[in-house]
């Protein structure tokens, strides 16, 4: 989802995900009542982690985990009935697996590894294609310029959850009686206050492919790293 947060935050996810395990000590639960205590803790777990968001992104992101917590539960559910293990109970959608400690953080740490490496190789990959031509058109005039899709980006404009790109005000088409919005920010600089608006039409060309996105525009003063003269969000163009 290309949402920037802490370590300790995702701790706290991750500790909240373990306490709602315990719904496996509960009775059977019928399935409109695991239903929702499946969606009540996706939320809890989403907001421990990520919050605030949006209320679209927050939406977005508990329906994410969500689906992904119940395919892992599905899958554990067929391996149970097609093998019949013995060490694995699926009770309540939740995944019990009886393995000592040791297996846990052996298995724990060769997962990681291998989930490293393969991000790795797929960021190495992908790095070229990050760059791509921007381009502007409101009010009859059109501007383009290059910009850099980051995927460490997840600005976006509070109320509607739209991502927000930022560029360089000496590439904005000169257009009047804008309607600006203000767009907090946070970065390593610190925090403030970007002017946003919404232009008639964005689209980006990249790898020779041209598509529209749906995006605000922040005005920036200042000059942008990497050399281009627009950063727009990766969930922009997702």
């Amino acid at each position: 989802m290309n949402i920037r947060t802490g370590r300790l935050r995702l701790l706290l996810g991750a500790a909240v995900g373990g306490i709602s395990s315990f719904v496996i000590l509960l009775p059977a639960l019928p399935s409109g009542l695991s239903l929702i205590f499946s969606l009540a803790f996706a939320c809890f777990v989403v907001g421990a982690a990520f919050a605030p968001l949006s209320a679209r992104l927050f939406l977005k992101t508990s329906g994410a985990f969500f689906l992904i917590s119940f395919g892992y539960s599905g899958i554990m559910l067929a391996v149970l009935m097609l093998f019949s293990p013995e060490a694995l109970v699926v009770r309540n959608t939740s995944v019990y697996i009886d393995i000592s400690p040791t297996v846990l953080i052996i298995t724990t740490v060769i997962c990681y590894v291998i989930m490293r490496t393969v991000l790795r190789i797929i960021g190495s990959r992908d790095k070229a294609g990050t760059r791509c031509t921007l381009i502007i058109s409101d009010c009859g005039k059109t501007a383009e310029c290059e910009a850099l899709i980051d995927t460490g980006s997840s600005l976006c404009e509070p109320f509607s959850g739209i991502p927000v790109i930022v560029a360089a005000e000496d590439v904005l088409p000169e257009t009047r009686d804008k309607k600006y919005r203000l767009v907090p920010f946070s970065s390593v600089g610190g925090d403030g206050l970007l002017k946003a608006y919404r232009p008639e039409r964005i689209s980006i060309v990249k790898e020779g492919e041209k598509r529209s996105i749906d995006a605000f525009i922040a005005v920036f003063a200042g000059e942008l790293k990497s050399g281009v003269k627009a950063v727009i969000p990766a969930c922009a163009v997702s």
